[in-house]
């Protein structure tokens, strides 16, 4: 237990120190009282200590206040969230202090702060925290500092509630994603799906022969059994496959607006994992170029986007290279299902003959699409005005950047990869439009 001194105790000291300076006035101008001062110090510095004394004693016997802490289950990193302490009204003090042990990458909570008992049985005092990064938040105790009866002196009091609780990449995303869904659905409503026969269709029920079905539809042996001609119905295979291959190396530790490029291509992955069971399809990720290995095989499902939340929030982008071959001979071992692949990275013009490779691997087995991450600050120097010699050079060099990334999004696309560019805040929304797109076209 730690004491500290009330303002009250401040101003009672301030006044015995003054008084200390009667003795030596009356020692210079009333010798004859000299002793009457010295009394009438000490007897102050008694009276002051035995103040002091009973204000602790008695403030030691008071209970400590109950106290719980409310929490969601888990944070959504650089989102706003509600802390609630809630207290025992009647075993509150008139006014205490209270210092709630939140992770320390928040400093805006407003605490400490100060608690008054409610007119109610339970005092209720709410804060906002905002993580910064994914993770984990821990959360010590709950701290009160509480004055004793002479407000003369503070004691501090801990109530136990220490607790860890995960912070997951931005759930906002999903929310969004489910309205970008619909609006894309809504607005093609009137499009149909590619009808398609072998891969991507399933069997579906069988039927009398109706006028424009192909030959190959008819069931020959149920036809004898009937004497007539029955067809085979197909519906549209929806179990599709989509593997989202995540870079996790340092291409993507810059930070971006608040979070890193990881975290932003990590929402991208979560917004198409979650559209993707929406449409019945199996989203998986894989993580590269990372020192934690990270596997998630697809899976259908709410199962599928919680074991994907659980699996990826703790992750952080590392140091190592992007290395786009080692990835793909690393998929092809682990998955071997016709997927849609995408590659979330941030590719530069000197990884051509890493990219041709991963193309060349996986570009036969599965429909790859690769999502480059355009940096804000390169999309702003691209629209930028010559002002001065310095912003030309740098014009000037991100133009001849920007040519040679071009080319090479123009050789892979060639190569039979998808291209889709965008800033990291965007990728979120146009991998989910590509996404949809594809369905509706009947390519997946």
């Amino acid at each position: 237990m730690m004491l500290r001194a009330a303002p009250r105790l401040i101003r009672l000291t301030l006044i015995l120190v003054a008084l200390s300076g009667l003795p030596l006035l009356a020692r210079i101008w009333l010798p004859e009282h000299q002793v009457s001062a010295d009394g009438l110090w000490l007897a102050a510095l008694l009276l002051w200590g035995l103040l002091v004394l009973f204000d602790i004693i008695r403030g030691l016997s008071t209970p400590t206040p109950n106290a719980t802490r409310l929490l969601p289950a888990a944070f959504s990193v650089q989102r706003k969230h509600s802390i609630r302490l809630q207290f025992v009204s009647k075993e509150l003090p008139p006014l205490a202090e209270l210092a709630d042990h939140h992770p320390a990458d928040d400093e805006n909570t407003g605490l400490p702060a100060q608690l008054r008992p409610g007119d109610g049985t339970v005092t209720e005092f709410c804060y906002q925290y905002r993580p910064a990064q994914r993770g984990h938040a821990p959360f010590g105790d709950i701290e009160l500092w509480i004055p004793g009866p002479l407000g003369l002196v503070w004691q501090r009091r801990r109530v136990a509630a220490s607790i860890s609780v995960p912070v997951y990449p931005d759930f906002s995303m999903l929310t969004g994603g489910a309205l970008l869904a619909h609006q894309d659905n809504h607005l093609d409503g009137g499009s149909r799906l590619q009808q398609r026969r072998g891969e991507g269709m399933e069997f579906h029920q069988l039927r009398e022969y109706r006028d424009g079905d192909a030959l190959r539809q008819i069931d020959w042996k149920a036809s004898a059994r009937r004497h007539t001609l029955i067809s085979r119905e197909y519906q549209e295979d929806q179990n599709q496959h989509i593997i989202m291959l995540l870079d996790g190396g340092a291409r993507l530790a810059m930070p971006v607006n608040g979070l890193t490029g990881f975290d932003h291509a990590l929402n991208a992955a979560l917004l198409l994992s979650w559209s993707a069971i929406k449409h019945s399809d199996k989203p998986g990720i894989m993580l590269f170029s990372n020192d934690t290995e990270r596997w998630l095989p697809p899976q259908r499902g709410q199962q599928g986007i919680n074991r994907l939340l659980s699996g990826l929030y703790t992750l952080q982008p590392g140091n190592r290279a992007s290395d786009y071959s080692s990835a793909a001979r690393k998929l092809l071992g682990r998955w071997h299902k016709h997927a849609l692949l995408v590659l979330i990275s941030r590719i530069q013009p000197d990884d051509e003959q890493e990219l041709m490779s991963a193309v060349k691997l996986l570009g036969s087995r599965h429909l790859l699409m690769i999502a480059d991450i355009q940096l804000p600050a390169q999309e702003n120097l691209r629209q930028s005005e010559v002002s001065s010699l310095d912003t030309a050079f740098k014009i000037s060099a991100d133009a001849a950047w920007q040519n040679a990334r071009d080319a090479l999004h123009t050789r892979l696309r060639h190569a039979g990869a998808m291209l889709v560019t965008s800033t990291p805040e965007q990728l979120p929304a146009r991998l989910n439009q590509v996404y949809l797109a594809l369905k509706r076209s009947g390519r997946l």
